[in-house]
């Protein structure tokens, strides 16, 4: 993994080195194996490495390329090296000793901007183009690397995280104050806009080109609207599809210069991804960590309706099958809730929104690098494609006229366990509805209604301002989170969410020393999944079909059986208990900021704080307010305050 960052004076004013290398310095954390630089006087790029391939011995950015018209950073890990190899043409002696950055410099001298659709993996690259003088910076369809921008007067720089581009003197480090009102609203996050203001950030699949004479092109490279139909001759051909490809991406991520773990939970997905890890490992010889939260000993757990709080017990049928797993519990019993904002701000520079599970989750972080291991395996993306329950099938069947099918597929569900009202209304008709009447059924039917200041801590006159409903409109956003019509829309709009996964890539990193992988957001495997029929997800009143087929013979039964989900941090009210003083103390400060107290609702906040949670297993309104409301709000008040340059780290 490389922390790249460069800056040009497209008026072609010399002196690009010493900012450059000011760059440099503040993103050492991320990347101090081998540092690297080019001077080309009016731009200079620069690199540190952290090498955790092995095709890292061989890494020599920044790349010239195209017998010098370009220059080359690659923030890359490739997972189709030999496909591309191949299509390049290069001999496979050849391509051996050659690192990631290599390939991306190779295909971008054959393709140019057309390599981009050739890259499989992780990856943010800056490309410099001599000849038309122009800067090039892209991502991989999903953001899983980084990579941030400043366009000002004269200058354009670029960095891996924005610490990069705080180094420069004349950049003001401020919170943006928009992007951190509709992320506190759960809002998808579009448009180049950051969680820091002046610095803006290259989208997941897109392309930013700045050209000599200032003016800056965005577009998408990546097109998620290109929807492929798949068609395989019987079941069994789908089956081994969805396996091979989920196969490889596992593969693929396997290849690290250390020992790997893996995130192991209860659920399905990372079920699958420690189980096929493990088979692989077994046949090299080698052995696989995996690291599985517990709730704290002797504490009452929150378990609500259909959730189950100890995932242990499941995690260890799938260890027990595998003898080259070691499983290790990690209950983070010394570990205070929100005791680590102020590490979180500095290595992952983004408002975590939940607490609670940053508690076991930065344990297993820190004890897979105490343990040496290079990369942890993880399988957040997994509901989206590997583990896709197929439950927007009856919209789509009766969207589309196929009226007898919805019907036996709708009526299968109630055999199934699903309510009749549920199947026939709830996963069809209610997905025609606003979200206004989707709420009121909710009512009717005494659950909760998905208001908004429910989960989130905005103050009611922003929620009610014209800007906010302005913005909420062109996200198309609706907070109701009422059922999908398809299969399809929905997992593109869950994946395309957040960009969050390039900040804990390199957070992990420097805090670290691990690379957090997830192969079930191979783009592969996702275009896999979403160009095949929702009959492979859902059938019979069966949800998660294909994984069913596909896995049977890797993870155990129990596992498979299980209809209830884990329900993470299920302790977490113990521990807010614990830190409640902590937390009090750090909400007040955070409140003090007229930023702050602007955007959410402090004084309500502060009341709660002082009255105390209430003793005994929270129910869904202590959750609400607590958890949801008060813990988000902390977390994005810290972040403002620590934006304050008189408080910054």
């Amino acid at each position: 993994m490389t922390a790249i960052c460069g800056i040009w004076h497209p008026d072609g004013r010399p002196g690009a080195a010493d900012a450059c290398a000011r760059m440099q310095r503040a993103l050492a954390i991320y990347g101090s194996g081998r540092t690297g630089h080019w001077d080309g006087g009016e731009i200079a790029f620069g690199i540190g490495l952290a090498r955790l391939l092995p095709e890292d011995v061989y890494d020599r950015q920044p790349l010239t390329g195209g017998g010098g018209r370009f220059r080359l950073l690659a923030d890359v890990r490739l997972d189709n090296r030999p496909e591309l190899a191949e299509r390049l043409c290069l001999p496979a002696a050849e391509a051996r000793l050659m690192a990631d950055a290599d390939l991306v410099r190779a295909a971008w001298e054959t393709w140019q901007v057309g390599a981009l659709d050739h890259l499989i993996g992780d990856f943010a690259i800056a490309v410099w183009d001599a000849e038309r003088r122009q800067l090039h910076l892209a991502r991989d369809f999903l953001g899983q690397r980084p990579l941030f921008y400043h366009h000002g007067r004269g200058v354009f720089a670029f960095a891996s995280m924005a610490k990069g581009l705080h180094a420069l003197p004349d950049l003001p480090k401020a919170p943006d104050l928009d992007t951190l009102r509709d992320y506190l609203a759960l809002a998808p996050q579009r448009g180049p806009g950051s969680f820091f203001a002046h610095v803006s950030r290259v989208e997941p699949g897109s392309l930013v080109t700045l050209h000599a004479d200032g003016r800056l092109e965005r577009r998408d490279w990546y097109d998620w609207h290109l929807d492929g139909d798949l068609r395989l001759p019987s079941d069994a051909a789908y089956v081994e599809a969805f396996r091979a490809t989920f196969d490889r991406a596992v593969t693929d991520r396997l290849r690290a210069t250390g020992p790997v773990a893996s995130h192991l939970s209860g659920g399905l997905d990372s079920s699958a991804v420690t189980a096929a890890a493990a088979g692989m490992l077994a046949e090299r010889g080698q052995g696989l960590t995996a690291y599985t939260h517990v709730p704290l000993s002797g504490v009452e757990l929150e378990e609500p309706r259909n959730r189950f709080g100890n995932e242990w017990p499941l995690a260890q049928t799938v260890a027990r099958a595998y003898p080259n797993i070691t499983h290790v519990a990690a209950d983070a019993p010394n570990r205070m809730m929100g005791g680590d904002l102020d590490a979180h701000f500095h290595y992952f520079e983004y408002p975590t929104l939940n607490l609670c599970n940053m508690v076991w989750a930065r344990e297993i972080a820190q004890l897979a690098g105490r343990g040496r291991q290079k990369v942890l395996l993880t399988a957040g993306m997994g509901n989206m494609t590997i583990s896709q329950s197929g439950l927007e099938r009856p919209a789509e069947l009766f969207r589309a006229g196929h009226f007898l099918t919805w019907f036996k597929e709708t009526l299968a569900l109630t055999r199934t366990g699903h309510s009749l009202a549920g199947a026939f209304v709830g996963r069809t008709f209610v997905t025609f509805l606003p979200g206004r009447m989707v709420n009121l059924l909710r009512t009717l039917r005494r659950r909760q209604a998905w208001e908004l200041s429910e989960f989130s801590a905005l103050r009611r006159e922003v929620m009610d301002s014209e800007a906010f409903r302005a913005r909420m409109r062109a996200l198309n956003y609706d907070h109701s989170f009422r059922p999908w019509p398809s299969m399809r829309a929905k997992a593109r709009f869950v994946l395309r969410r957040s960009d969050l996964g390039g900040h804990e890539q390199k957070g992990h990193l420097a805090a670290f020393g691990i690379d957090p992988r997830d192969p079930t957001c191979d783009r592969r495997l996702v275009e896999l999944v979403h160009a095949m029929p929702s009959s492979m997800f859902l059938r019979n009143g069966q949800t998660k079909w294909i994984y069913h087929q596909a896995f049977a013979d890797r993870v155990p039964a129990e596992i498979r059986a299980e209809r209830r989900k884990g329900y993470q941090a299920a302790d977490w009210a113990e521990r807010f208990r614990w830190a409640a003083p902590h937390l009090e103390a750090q909400l007040a400060s955070a409140a003090a900021h007229p930023a702050v107290s602007g955007l959410m609702r402090t004084e309500e906040m502060l009341s709660a704080m002082k009255s105390g949670m209430p003793q005994g297993v929270p129910d869904g309104k202590v959750t609400r307010k607590y958890r949801l409301n008060i813990l988000r709000g902390l977390s994005v008040g810290h972040f403002v305050t620590k934006m304050d340059n008189r408080n910054s780290s």
